[in-house]
This record gives structure tokens, C-alpha cells and sequence, in this order.
């Protein structure tokens, strides 16, 4: 067998007397009697170092003596080179390239300033370290709550009162101007929250409790997202304020029951005050109505009278007018009309000599009526 040939060098550890002079071949585990060096470990270090030393060549590794380029690295070879400067120059190339999604804008900045913004879509700019961007999202709803604490939430009015007030700020990123919020503003919902503290301290220290928690609440609420907008502008914040919402408004917890007493007594005497304003509104145009009626029931009586005494004054002077030209006659004619005035709505008794006292028949009353009940 090829494993015991004594005078060839064979097997798969590579031993004999090719590699090594003067020893003889042999399994690599043991050596044959009697050899020179008299070392039984000996030649399975040496084989243990010859296998070593071609694994590390097929590796690539650098090793021992024998074999092309031992010592030396993976050599590429100039196509290699191409390839991974290539590679380098792609990477840094996409540093350039910018996708801004429909909800964010993309401010570059070159060498550290501002240049210019990308809305959404696809964009390109000079590769890094030259032009860098930053992605800022620009349409996300944020909410800053302010008033979680005693120390926040209550506050100072106009008529030296306190007032318990817990708000809502909503705000954005402003679209226009995303490089102010990337490069003025470090914690946005700290800023915002401060801001509108003490925006919404000042609004509420030039108004009345009672307007505050009742009827100028929505004026309060426009008037502090007015002002805390003005005031990020002037920081030059980036930030867009959306609404003001306050939550709550009530007196301090210690005097609210007494806020509340106060509160029903004023809402008592409005409601006196509306009764009243009521029944006046009933009596006084009912008193005005019997004045106007009694009013224009005495011109009426006053015309009346008038037209009567100018009518006697006229009849008086046509009757003068005739008694002057006929006093006697006038005289009988006067006398007959005014017996004739008097007798007709009176009985009437005629006397007689011979019969005495006869009761007077009306003629009219003697003649029968017509059917129908008509004269």
C-alpha cells in the first residue's frame, strides 16, 4: 500500500525524505524505528506546520517560505480598483438626492446656511459635506396642554379676583418656514408652552373673572392665539398656531362654593330684573294706549262741543236775522217750536170746561201698522 512504502514520500500529510533529507518516510502519526533524529513528536510537528502553511495559502493569508506572493495581500488587480472607487463615488453621489413625502418639507442647508426648501417629490442638491437637508414633518397636528400644575393654572384677572384656567395649544410646523424651526427652536413644545402661558397671563390680567369663565371666553381664546402667533413670528420660531382651546375656567377650589352663592344671587336678581323689564313692557304701552284713546276721546268731545256752539251761534243769528224783519211773527214761531219741543216728550192733558180732565190721544197711535212691523 502507498502508506507503507518506505522509500517514496506518499500519504496525505505529505511526509517523506523529499521534504525533509535524511528521514525516512512513514505514517505521520509514528516513525519507523531507529531514525536519525531519535524524536518520535518531531516529524508531526513538522507535518502539523506543513498543513498549516497550506491552508493559510489557499485563505489567502500570508505564510511561511514557499508558494507565489507568500507574505503578501489579496491582490485585486486594477479592475478591482475601478470597481471600488466606483462604489465610493455612486455612495457619495446619493448623499445628493432627496425624497420628501407629501407630509414633510426638506430644508438644505449648504456648509451649515440655508439655501433653499423642497416641497414634496423627488429633489437634488450638491452631495455632502457640501449641501446637507433635514426632513421636517409639516402637516403633524401637536397639542401643548398648559395648566397641569397650581402654578400654571391659575391666574390673576382684571377685578384682582384668581382664576383656575387650564388650555390647549395646537399648532404645526410652519410650511413657509421650516428652516426656522430646525435652526431657532431646540424644545418647540417648551417654547410654545411658555409662550402661551405668558400670553394668555397677560389676556386674562386685563379682563373681569366673571367674562373669563363665562361670556368672553372665545374672545380670550382668539385674542391669545393671536398674540402667541405675533410673538413666535417675532422669535422667527417656525411655528404655526392652529387654535387656543381653554378647558376650563373656574374660581380656585377653596372660594368656589362662595363663587357660587355670588353667582345665584346675580343670577336672581337678573331674573327679578328681567320680570320687571317684562310687566313694564306690558303696563306701559297698555297706560299709553287708555292715554291716547282718553286723548283723542276729548278732541273729539272738544270738536263736538265746538261744532255745536258754532252751529247754535249760526241758528241764533239767522233767527235774529228774520225777528228783525218780523218780530211778531217770529216771536209765535219761536214759541210754537219750543211748546212743540216740550210737549213731545211729555203726556199731555187736555182740559175741558165741560169734561174736565181728558187724557190726550196721539193721532199716530190711533192708525193701525202696516204688516211687516214697518211704518
Amino acid at each position: 500500500m502507498p502508506w507503507d512504502d518506505k522509500t517514496k514520500s506518499s500519504g496525505p500529510w505529505g511526509g517523506g525524505s523529499d521534504d525533509e533529507p535524511g528521514k525516512e518516510a512513514g505514517s505521520p502519526w509514528t516513525r519507523p524505528g531507529g531514525g536519525s533524529s531519535g524524536n518520535g513528536g518531531g516529524d508531526l510537528e513538522q507535518q502539523m506546520k506543513r498543513m498549516q502553511e497550506r491552508f493559510r495559502k489557499r485563505s489567502g493569508g500570508g505564510g511561511g517560505g514557499g508558494g507565489r506572493g507568500g507574505g503578501g495581500g489579496p491582490n485585486f488587480g486594477p479592475l478591482g480598483f475601478v470597481v471600488l472607487i466606483g462604489i465610493a463615488v455612486l455612495g457619495w453621489l446619493s448623499t445628493s438626492v432627496v425624497m420628501v413625502d407629501p407630509t414633510q418639507q426638506a430644508a438644505v442647508f449648504r456648509f451649515g446656511k440655508w439655501q433653499t426648501n423642497f416641497g414634496p417629490g423627488l429633489h437634488f442638491h450638491l452631495p455632502a459635506p457640501i449641501e446637507e437637508h433635514a426632513l421636517v414633518e409639516v402637516e403633524n397636528r401637536k397639542e401643548t396642554r398648559i395648566g397641569k400644575n397650581l402654578e400654571e393654572s391659575l391666574m390673576l384677572t382684571k377685578d384682582e379676583n384668581i382664576v383656575d384656567i387650564q388650555f390647549s395649544v395646537f399648532w404645526k410646523v410652519d410650511s413657509e418656514h421650516p428652516e426656522n424651526f430646525i435652526l431657532n427652536v431646540k424644545q418647540p413644545s417648551e417654547a410654545v408652552e411658555q409662550v402661551a402661558e405668558s400670553v394668555m397671563r397677560e389676556v386674562v390680567g386685563k379682563t373681569s373673572l366673571q367674562a373669563v369663565i363665562t361670556t368672553e371666553r372665545d374672545v380670550v381664546q382668539q385674542e391669545v392665539a393671536k398674540q402667541v402667533q405675533a410673538l413666535l413670528n417675532d422669535y422667527r420660531a417656525g411655528i404655526q398656531i392652529l387654535a387656543v382651546t381653554i378647558d376650563r375656567s373656574d374660581p380656585p377650589q377653596q372660594v368656589i362654593e362662595a363663587f357660587n352663592d355670588v353667582n345665584v344671587a346675580e343670577q336672581d336678581a337678573e331674573t327679578n330684573i328681567n320680570q320687571a323689564t317684562q310687566f313694564a313692557n306690558e303696563v306701559v304701552p297698555q297706560a299709553r294706549g287708555t292715554g291716547q284713546r282718553i286723548l283723542q276721546e276729548s278732541e273729539a268731545y272738544r270738536d263736538q262741543v265746538l261744532a255745536d256752539a258754532q252751529g247754535e251761534a249760526s241758528r241764533f243769528e239767522q233767527i235774529y236775522e228774520q225777528y228783525r224783519k218780523a218780530p211778531r211773527v217770529t216771536r209765535e214761531r219761536m214759541y210754537l217750536e219750543t211748546m212743540e219741543r216740550v210737549l213731545e216728550r211729555s203726556d199731555k192733558l187736555i182740559m175741558d170746561q165741560e169734561s174736565g180732565a181728558v187724557p190726550y190721544l196721539p193721532l199716530e197711535r190711533t192708525q193701525p201698522k202696516p204688516r211687516g212691523g214697518q211704518e
